[in-house]
């Protein structure tokens, strides 16, 4: 019996040599095809970035080309001296203009882009949006983190206010974005058609749903700052608080 057991005790050993290779065989690969699909992300969202810019400059530039016009009415108008009726219509040019140059103005060029973009989203999209945000011309986010953390929350929340706007039409998304005790919370709510499962910070995500890699893109923004997200979700609405 003891060389039973001298013999079993031997040929376990490579045995398990084995098992704990092919272990870190496969955590290995695990990790690189983490860091793969992470790394496609960060390129979409920096994509994203960029697109959002352009579309922000082409907006202003078709509208200064509408101002120009604008501009030659009101001094005809003038020249025939119509002044109340040039008078009006520089008052609405006026307005018109604050409204469009930014509907939400937070003191940070970035912010203000990603928020405004979003928000003219949900406008055309028919989602109605209650904001609390600040000043946040102080915040330490690089431009490329910044577009991860609010695009991919507002994002998540768009498509699922989307959903919900189909089956009882109507949609609302709360967000507060503020700096308060020299820390920048960042909370939205969203409705949702379902409750979503959660599992390690992030959303479980279905076959074909990338919901889940964007919230571990915000999640990474977190961690590097050592600051917390908390996520929850019940059968009506699904929340996400950031605090950085």
């Amino acid at each position: 019996m003891q060389n039973v057991f001298l013999f079993l005790s031997v040929g376990l050993v490579p045995i398990n040599l084995i098992l704990m290779e092919f272990m870190q065989n496969t955590i290995e690969k695990e990790e690189r095809i983490k860091i793969t699909v992470l790394t496609e992300q960060n390129q979409k969202n920096r994509i994203a970035n960029y697109q959002d810019r352009e579309e922000i400059y082409e907006r202003q530039r078709r509208k200064m080309y509408d101002y120009k016009n604008q501009l030659s009415t009101i001094q005809t108008l003038i020249k025939n001296g119509h002044t109340d009726e040039a008078l009006s219509f520089t008052q609405k040019l006026t307005e018109s203009i604050a409204v469009e140059m930014s509907a939400i103005n937070t003191n940070h060029p970035v912010v203000n882009a990603v928020l405004n973009q979003k928000y003219r989203s949900m406008q055309e999209k028919h989602i109605a949006v209650i904001l609390k945000v600040g000043d946040l011309q102080e915040i330490c986010l690089e431009e490329e983190e910044i577009v991860i953390l609010l695009s991919n929350l507002l994002d998540n929340a768009i498509r699922e206010s989307e959903k919900v706007l189909k089956n009882t039409g109507k949609a609302v998304i709360h967000l507060k974005l503020e700096c308060e005790d020299h820390k920048l919370i960042f909370a939205i709510r969203n409705p949702v058609t379902e409750k979503v499962e959660i599992e390690n910070d992030t959303i479980k995500s279905k076959r074909g749903d990338h919901h889940g890699i964007g919230l571990l893109n915000v999640k990474a923004v977190v961690d590097k700052y050592g600051g917390d997200m908390v996520l929850s979700c019940d059968e009506n609405e699904f929340k996400a608080v950031v605090i950085l």
